[in-house]
């Protein structure tokens, strides 16, 4: 049922209802806290509990690993623990792409994914960033000699390439391909993605192949609902991180057993037939 070559990862509130406690003994103990993020309409949400970390198996949108962690934890110190958890697994050896939302925009996590032998998709927060490195825009799309953005044209195993703006028509330079190169099929960059995880992308970041990645970042979602609506993932009724754990354990095994079962009756019922 697993394919196991692309994983997204996102997390999930889970409501506790526990006595509540400071700041400062909640982070020692990692028990319930208050939590707060932005939802798909950057509304801010807050809340008192837990965090669910899943990573779901995009084809199967079946969890593969999970984490849960104050509802203060940032999410992206959870993907490097969530990746190894899938790579220790023997029949996920094969894992190709890790998506993850815009929380998880950390260099170490690109740099984690890129050694594990995966490419991470994940879009770049640029609220901090005063401007994109000399030569490139903020997504990492180099400039030829008179400012325009060069055109993405396909990757070559570590690298990525792209042309001459003027040759395939996008623009009209002034000074035509002679400038940059006496070559008619206009001047050429090649890209190491290993220069730069976190800016370089292979597919290129904003390219038709990198968004149709991150578009199955969605069959997380659906598993995190699944939980919380069709099962009791946040339905606590035992405190304590340890025991909580344990209880979403329970929850994804039961995901996970129910579409195993229906799996085999749809086997039986092909073979009857």
């Amino acid at each position: 049922m697993i394919d196991g070559s692309t994983i997204a990862i996102d997390s999930t509130a889970i409501d506790a209802y526990e006595k509540k406690q400071s700041k400062k003994k909640c982070k020692d103990t990692e028990n319930a806290t208050w939590g707060a993020k932005f939802d798909s309409f950057k509304n801010k949400l807050t809340w008192f509990g837990y965090k669910l970390h899943l990573a779901v198996d995009t084809k199967s949108e079946l969890p593969v690993a999970l984490e849960v962690t104050s509802a203060h934890v940032n999410d992206g110190d959870v993907l490097i623990p969530l990746v190894r958890n899938v790579l220790s697994q023997e029949y996920l050896h094969k894992l190709k792409y890790v998506l993850a939302d815009a929380g998880y925009d950390q260099k170490k996590n690109y740099e984690y994914c890129l050694n594990a032998g995966a490419q991470a998709i994940i879009p770049l927060n640029l609220r901090n960033e005063k401007e994109p490195p000399t030569g490139y825009t903020s997504n990492g799309t180099p400039k030829c000699s008179m400012g325009y953005e060069m055109v993405y044209w396909g990757c070559d195993k570590k690298y990525l390439k792209f042309r001459c703006p003027h040759v395939l028509g996008k623009v009209d330079c002034p000074y035509g391909t002679q400038w940059c190169s006496s070559s008619d099929y206009g001047m050429v960059i090649k890209v190491r993605v290993a220069d730069d995880p976190r800016r370089f992308s292979m597919p290129h970041r904003d390219s038709k192949g990198w968004n149709e990645l991150y578009n199955q970042i969605t069959s997380v979602e659906r598993c995190n609902s699944g939980l919380k609506d069709y099962l009791t993932a946040n339905d606590l009724h035992v405190r304590d991180i340890h025991k909580v754990t344990t209880y979403l354990f329970i929850n994804a095994i039961v995901l996970l057993a129910s579409a195993l079962a229906v799996k085999n009756a749809k086997n039986i019922k092909s073979k009857a037939a």
